[in-house]
């Protein structure tokens, strides 16, 4: 972990990563109070309650998406779905992590509701963002796909999380086929 993080920082850092390894409810404060070797009445001054961690880390995984998006403004359609399908081979590799819209949507009915909103919210964006790169490829004669951008959006919005999930049991080679099919469903002729 980034040593010139705060300890705010670090507590977010380490909830995301439990998060996304074991799930939001499995992970507990004294994990990550363990971890920074902290009490955990300091990880609880940050974050008062659970939900309040939940929330920071769905924010900070947006403002990390939005950092991506603007990154790649200025590419081609297929470089901006590559560096998207890059963050899900990180997640893949980095011990079977799942993407943090996966994760709070596999739990969505047992999440309290400002997650839940939070989640949607951030899943909204990353559709939105999806759509107009699949749009800006198809105007671009780059991309060539039966059906509407939106619905390609959703395609790859569904398929992107479950290649994660399904990838733990069945390992990297089933995960990898998955990407290299969703690259071929967009692909120009």
């Amino acid at each position: 972990m980034d040593t010139a993080l705060s300890t705010k920082e670090k507590i977010v850092e380490l909830g995301r990563s439990f998060i996304q390894q074991i799930g939001y409810h499995a992970f507990n404060y004294k994990q990550i109070s363990s971890q920074l070797n902290i009490k955990n009445a300091a990880v609880h001054h940050y974050y008062p309650t659970k939900e309040d961690l939940g929330l920071a880390v769905i924010e900070k995984d947006r403002r990390d998406f939005e950092v991506m998006t603007k990154q790649v403004e200025n590419a081609t359609p297929m470089e901006k779905l590559e560096a998207l399908l890059y963050n899900y081979d990180q997640y893949f590799n980095d011990n079977n992590k799942m993407c943090m819209i996966g994760t709070f949507c596999s739990s969505y009915n047992d999440v309290p509701q400002n997650i839940r909103i939070a989640a949607t919210q951030y899943l909204n964006i990353v559709s939105k963002w999806l759509t107009n790169t699949l749009q800006e490829g198809l105007d671009r004669g780059d991309f060539k796909f039966e059906g509407t951008a939106e619905k390609m959006a959703n395609l790859w919005g569904a398929t992107l999380p479950g290649s994660l999930q399904i990838g733990r049991a069945l390992g990297a080679n089933y995960f990898n086929s998955v990407i290299d099919q969703l690259r071929k469903s967009v692909k120009a002729v």
